[in-house]
């Protein structure tokens, strides 16, 4: 590997104290780190990636105010800025379970506990530079792998090379025009598949929801997946525009529509929702499987939609 050097890369470190934001700067600045934003809080982590600012982001994952994890996920899912595939490594102290799980869950790509020792950070930061792990995209995580192999009979989830921007300027390689081209098509790659799994995932939770209605009351509290299902119903339709998918757009916006309806009176929803929905799912789950769009049963169910809402 040619000589790295973090000269021109852009490091961003996030802790609310403030000790621990110059040790590590003195850490990085040693190892040739020039470029280095400190900050205090989410906010101004949040201002910097939006400006495209970062491209190696260092920070504790809890703070008096604001919310690191949804930040980091945000960058993740593209929401925040042009960069999703920024390298980002957060830190805890004496972590509870839950809070590991919820971490690693955000897509960042790597945790480190503190206190945290000189070699030990500059360790993790240089394997990043060369043995990143590849990304995957599931209904509910982007990110790097978290799996170190596949069980027998397991559905097998597609990784993928992400560019790394840490890399690319460590080793003076292009990062200009070309670069965010680069990140445009991976990120675009990300999308679609993002898209699919949401396809599958709305089946999925109409089918775990349905049960849960008996002579059209629910039998107990559906606001979880619900709100869950919404969400998805949500975020497919953002993603599926300019895809090859752009046509499925339809139904999309239709079972937003059932869902919503379903959540003003989640208890005793209209019941005309409640035979929608499976149908709507079934029509896309259809649509993404065959390729074809699902156009007639898009607009048969679409105009049953209508009809419910004259």
């Amino acid at each position: 590997m040619a000589k790295i050097n973090f000269e021109t890369t852009k490091l961003v470190v996030a802790d609310p104290g403030g000790q621990i934001r110059d040790e590590i700067r003195g850490v990085l600045h040693h190892e040739g780190f020039r470029d280095i934003v400190l900050a205090e809080n989410v906010k101004t982590v949040e201002e910097l990636v939006a400006k495209g600012n970062v491209d190696l982001l260092i920070a504790e994952h809890e703070f008096p105010r604001g919310n690191m994890i949804d930040l980091v996920r945000r960058i993740r899912h593209h929401e925040l800025g042009d960069n999703p595939f920024i390298v980002i490594i957060l830190m805890a102290h004496d972590p509870e379970k839950e809070d590991i799980l919820r971490i690693i869950d955000t897509g960042a790509d790597d945790l480190i506990l503190k206190p945290i020792t000189a070699g030990a950070l500059v360790k993790r930061v240089n394997f990043l530079v060369s043995q990143r792990k590849d990304f995957v995209v599931t209904a509910d995580y982007i990110g790097p792998t978290r799996r170190s192999g596949n069980r027998e009979g397991e559905l097998v989830i597609p990784e993928m090379e992400v560019p790394n921007p840490v890399q690319r300027k460590a080793l003076g390689q292009s990062t200009g025009t070309g670069f965010q081209k680069e990140i445009d098509k991976f990120a675009d790659i990300v999308n679609v598949q993002k898209v699919e799994r949401n396809a599958f995932q709305i089946t999925f939770l109409v089918e775990t929801i349905i049960p849960l209605y008996v002579d059209g009351k629910a039998v107990t509290d559906t606001k979880k997946q619900l709100d869950r299902l919404k969400y998805v119903s949500e975020d497919i339709g953002r993603r599926m525009k300019g895809t090859k998918y752009d046509d499925v757009s339809e139904l999309c916006v239709s079972i937003l529509g059932v869902v919503n309806s379903i959540c003003k009176k989640p208890n005793r929803p209209d019941s005309t929702d409640l035979k929608l929905l499976p149908k709507l799912a079934q029509a896309i789950e259809v649509a993404f499987s065959t390729g074809t769009g699902g156009t007639d049963i898009a607009l048969s169910i679409s105009d049953s939609v209508k009809r419910r809402d004259t």
